[in-house]
Parts: C-alpha cells; structure tokens; sequence
C-alpha cells in the first residue's frame, strides 16, 4: 500500500498543478460514470462481468442555445481459457451525441474498445486499453440569422446569408489509447489511476473547402478511489484532469455513501457528495444504489464572471443509468480476479 499512496501523491500532485478550465470533447461532470470518454483502459475494469450505462447532460436553456449530450455505454469480460488468474481482457462499446447551440452543431460517434488487464498480485491489476471508432461534426445553418438579411427596412431572408460554406459536415477515425492501474483490496476498498489519449491520427476539418483545422490530441488523467471507512460507511473520491491543446479542465470532489441495507437481494445504498470545477462550477451530487442499479445526478451552479454577468446561476443537470450482470460462477470455478 506504501506504493499505491505514492503514486497517487504524484498522480495528484500533476493533477493540481493547473486550475484553469476551456473545455473542449465530449465532458461529464460526472466523469467517473462514463469511464470509455476518459480512458479506454477503463473497459472491463468494474465489479461485474457485464456494464450498461446511459448518460444525459442538459445545459444553457436559459440563454437559448442549450447544450445536450447523450451517451450509451457498453462493456464487458472475457475471460481466457488457460491462466483465467492471471489476466483477462474486456471488450466495450459506446455511443455519444452532443449537441449545442441555435446551429445544433452536432458531434456524433460511435467506438469500440478492447483492453488487456495482467493481474500483478491477486490485489493490483495493470491495464492496457485500445480505441477505435467513427465520428462526424456538422452543424444546420437553418437555425443562423446573417446581417446580409437586412435590406435596411426589414430582415428578408430571400436574400440569402452571403456565405460560401463548402461543407456543413466532415467525418473522420477516431482513435484512442489509454493505461489504468487498478489496487483492489475488497469490494469496496479498490482504486483506479490512468490516462487517455484521444484523436492520436489528429483529424482534420474543413467548412470552406480551403482552410483546414486539425483536432489537437486530447489527454485524460483520471483517478477513482473507494474506501471502506465502518461497517455502514464508505468514501469516494475522485479527480480528472483533461488537456488538450491550449484548453484544459480540472474537476476533484467526493461523495459519502451509505449503505442502508446490506442483505443480499435487497441491498441499496446511497451516495452523497459535490465536485468542483477549477473555472468556478460546484457540483452537488446524489446517487441511489439498488442491487445491480445504480442512479446518479449532479447539477452545475456556476460561478465564473460569464454567467455572472449575464446572471446565470445555472449550469445544467446530468444523469446517469447504470445497471451490471454478474455471472454466477459454477462451484468448481476459482474465481478469475480480484474484481469481483
């Protein structure tokens, strides 16, 4: 453990060493609950056999140009024939569409990642993670108004915006790596540190046909810890650190969880908690466990000088759905890993 608490000091003391936010990529406050946006690595590391989550962020109604983001997550173990107790692999999936503003510019992708986890000792597991995928950009000049409209009297919009836009959508492979290192100790005592890349063949795109943009590479550093603290009483806390290009994004929080009734087949628990988000956002959080499901929503108030000039308070909710399958293991059957 003297290793494990070393290099989480490190991994925090990176982590910290920035405090500015420009975001950029698909984003969750929430991040820890779509865990394929942040690290590919990610994928089948999780107590259970099989995960489902679906995720839905809502934002900026207030100024009419609201955000929405919608994900759709995947992922699951496969376990070897020979050596089931030293390693295994993971295979997912996930979707996500974001939308924003009166353009509805609009980001839609769909990946597949696979992940190979070697087994250290029966309570740490190393992770090496893949991603690839589609992914398309566009936007709906329907919903734009251009002062070309205005013929001095009245908007006419006959008169056409006076743009020349070769394209309104442009398309190209994703592609994403990532490492995750994972100490189990039970259950509920278990950690993960690691880090994501994301856009490794750095795309290009291009509306006027003649000038082109590349999409910088996106980096995710991403921790997650448990921690058992009485019978009754669990403490999650968590951080991650997103950069890319010039823009970057810190979020550190925690939440207490309480478990309330702890007999099989009627156990639920709940979470309580908040985030904070570095460009002046807190983050209050309630989850609710039952059995195998799992409800999680947070809502933004945001405090930078924008919305406080516009006086906006609010940020947005998000929610996320979570439901895992655990197989039951034949009585003959050791158990593969200590995830369990």
């Amino acid at each position: 453990m003297n290793k494990v608490y070393a290099v989480l000091v490190i991994f925090m003391s990176i982590l910290f060493a920035k405090n500015d936010l420009l975001g950029q990529d698909i984003h969750y406050s929430q991040f820890y609950n779509s865990p394929l946006n942040i690290n590919p690595a990610l994928t089948g590391i999780f107590n259970g056999d099989v995960r489902i989550i679906g995720s839905v962020r809502d934002q900026w109604r207030q100024v009419e140009v609201p955000y929405t983001t919608f994900s759709a997550n995947y992922d699951m173990k496969i376990y070897p024939k020979k050596n089931r107790d030293k390693n295994f692999f993971g295979f997912g999936a996930i979707f996500n569409y974001d939308r924003a503003g009166a353009s509805s510019m609009n980001i839609t992708d769909l990946n597949i990642t696979g992940s190979y986890s070697y087994l250290l000792n029966k309570n740490n597991v190393l992770t090496a993670g893949l991603l690839l995928g589609f992914a398309t950009e566009g936007y709906d000049s329907d919903g734009l108004s251009w002062d070309n409209y205005w013929d001095g009297t009245i908007a006419d919009i006959s008169r056409g915006s006076g743009e020349n836009f070769a394209n309104n959508r442009f398309s190209y492979l994703e592609t994403g790596v990532g490492v995750n290192y994972r100490y189990q100790k039970s259950a509920r005592t278990n950690l993960n540190l690691g880090i994501g890349a994301w856009h490794l063949l750095t795309p290009t795109a291009s509306y006027d046909g003649i000038n082109t943009t590349e999409l910088p590479i996106r980096l995710a550093f991403n921790f997650e810890g448990t921690f058992k603290i009485a019978n009754p009483l669990d403490i999650q806390l968590h951080a991650n650190y997103n950069l890319q290009d010039e823009y970057d994004e810190i979020l550190t929080g925690g939440l207490l969880r309480i478990h309330i009734n702890q007999k099989p087949g009627s156990q639920y628990a709940l979470d309580l908690g908040a985030t904070w988000r570095y460009s002046g956002a807190l983050i209050p959080k309630l989850a609710i466990h039952y059995n195998q499901w799992y409800i999680g929503a947070s809502y933004d108030f945001n405090f930078d000088p924008f919305y406080t000039d516009f006086n906006i308070r609010q940020g947005g909710p998000e929610v996320h759905v979570r439901y895992i399958i655990t197989n039951v293991k034949p009585l003959s059957q050791k158990k593969a890993c200590p995830i369990y």
